[in-house]
């Protein structure tokens, strides 16, 4: 099992790829002296050229105390030379605001992203929320904003909000539905339509105590959205 999911890592990490969702809706709080690695890959099965589209990301979390963790993660991309290309390197430091056993967690991030060539770097703050319903389900809430510096840098904030509704089941697996909305620089935020909502369900099958696997459908449901997007992360927890 172990070598089929390195070869699956492996598989998804080289894959070609361009400007798809690999984020995901981030937890508030930290659990001391856990780390975990994620090979995440998103798929868009007809773009805007008429052709599938592949985003992978390489992902890992490393939690310092049970106060702060940090966040380390490098993407690819599809360049006109290489279906595999070096797209970006992002750095992150959170710090969970909350305290074990409270039904409402919260806290923040601070991020740096460092891009190739001659495209504009940029920082970022996040607000992260959750909160723990009696019957087992949470819900949890993302603000992100940034701004560019460097070579071709906009003006303006941008700004994206994450949401998800979900519950593990007794299984261990966990169910749930996210909705993901990119609505641009404040300089010129747009209308609905000329902005990137997406909603869909989401699946985590847990494989063993080590190994998970999430999956996610995503449709959208504003114009500039794609109009579906398959996510799938490979997880393993240390």
């Amino acid at each position: 099992m172990t070598r089929f999911l390195l070869g699956v890592f492996v598989l998804f990490f080289s894959l070609s790829a361009s400007a798809q969702n690999t984020g995901g809706v981030i937890p508030p709080f930290v659990n001391e002296g856990t780390r975990s690695l994620h090979s995440r890959v998103a798929i868009n099965p007809d773009d805007a050229q008429g052709e599938r589209s592949i985003a992978t990301r390489l992902h890992y979390l490393h939690s310092f105390n049970d106060d702060l963790k940090g966040v380390l993660f490098m993407g690819s991309r599809k360049t006109a030379v290489s279906d595999f290309d070096f797209d970006y390197l992002h750095a992150g430091l959170f710090f969970d605001l909350g305290e074990n056993g409270q039904k409402f967690r919260n806290g923040v991030r601070f991020d740096i992203r460092v891009r190739d060539g001659s495209r504009p770097n940029h920082l970022g703050a996040l607000w992260l929320g959750q909160y723990y319903f009696d019957s087992g389900w949470t819900a949890r809430m993302n603000i992100l904003s940034s701004v560019q510096f460097g070579d071709r840098a906009n003006d303006g904030v941008n700004l994206q909000t994450r949401a998800q509704l979900a519950k593990r089941l007794e299984s261990g697996d966990g169910i749930g539905l996210e909705m993901y909305s990119f609505y641009g620089s404040t300089d010129n935020l747009g209308n609905f339509n000329s902005q990137n909502h997406a909603v869909g369900p989401t699946y985590t099958k847990v494989i063993d105590s080590n190994w998970s696997l999430f999956s996610s459908l995503l449709l959208g449901v504003s114009e500039s959205a794609p109009d579906t997007q398959w996510r799938f992360w490979l997880i393993r927890s240390f």
